[in-house]
């Protein structure tokens, strides 16, 4: 009868000398490998299974007789169902056993286990067979959060953009005239609330091009100065009824309080008068009481 080895957490293996392996929530199967003379190939999935957080794992070895039904192959290819021996000798027959797979889809039980082990923790591969030396993919599929330096790795796949300085950005807008230019510096200004002058988007109310203004009106709702108003107030006045429906919404952005004083001149504009009406809806709603909490209120009082 051959001698298997399943790996698994530490801190399964009480449970496992008394009821044996059992199936997990997530994978409805048991994964093992075949006990064979090279031990490197026997336990080649330690450091891959480390990945998922453990931080000591064990050897459970068991034994099945060669006739028992088993499925086997490489982990990125089809599995087949064969006779126990038979995987094992298709397993000794490969050129390049790294990445070789079995399991099976009953339990073993705890008199089929002959003995639990701890093993060296940095045998075997990680994220793939003969990956050492090379940068390891960072995609969601090779590479789920929360895996061990998952972050660092993450970022040195798919670094992160440098951000422009906002000096930088100032001095790019009151130089280009290129509307692609203009637009992905207005994006970054986004990125907070400021409470500075700016008047150097003024220079982009004088360029001809509506994309721009609509997205300058809703840049100007995160600079919380004098300016910022004065200029919302003039593309409301536009001609586009997109760049209208930014400016003031980016007005009641700044001044939430003060809707009709911001806009009450304005509300002629049906436009204008759309925008307000769906933010006096928001705040009717924000502000009246529901059910349960009218409830919970009378509970307290008791």
């Amino acid at each position: 009868m051959p001698t298997l080895v399943h790996i698994t957490d530490e801190k399964n293996s009480a449970r496992i000398k008394r009821s044996g392996i059992t199936r997990g929530k997530d994978r409805r199967v048991i994964f093992f490998m075949p006990v064979v003379q090279d031990h490197f190939i026997s336990h080649q999935w330690l450091r891959e299974l480390r990945r998922s957080g453990a931080r000591v794992l064990v050897g459970v070895y068991f034994r099945l007789p060669s006739e028992e039904l088993v499925w086997a192959g490489r982990y990125n290819a089809p599995h087949r169902q064969m006779p126990l021996g038979q995987a094992i000798g298709e397993l000794n027959a490969l050129p390049d056993p790294l990445g070789f797979e079995m399991f099976m889809e009953r339990k073993i039980e705890a008199g089929e286990v002959t003995k639990i082990r701890h093993l060296p923790q940095k045998i075997g591969w990680r994220y793939r067979p003969h990956s050492h030396g090379k940068q390891p993919c960072g995609c969601p599929v090779c590479l789920p959060k929360g895996a061990i330096r998952s972050r660092k790795i993450r970022e040195k796949y798919d670094p992160k953009p440098i951000p422009v300085p906002y000096e930088t950005l100032k001095a790019t807008i009151g130089e280009s005239f290129d509307i692609d230019v203009l637009l992905d510096c207005l994006w970054p200004l986004r990125n907070k609330r400021r409470k500075a002058d700016p008047a150097f988007l003024q220079r982009l109310m004088t360029i001809d091009n509506a994309a721009l203004h609509e997205e300058l009106a809703r840049t100007l709702g995160h600079f919380k100065h004098d300016n910022s108003k004065r200029m919302l107030v003039a593309l409301c006045g536009h001609e586009s009824a997109d760049v209208k429906e930014a400016a003031a919404e980016s007005l009641l952005q700044l001044y939430p309080h003060d809707a009709n004083g911001v806009l009450g001149t304005l509300r002629a504009d049906p436009v204008i008068n759309k925008v307000l009406a769906a933010s006096t809806s928001q705040l009717t709603t924000a502000s009246t009481p529901t059910r349960a909490s009218t409830a919970r209120a009378g509970d307290a009082g008791r």
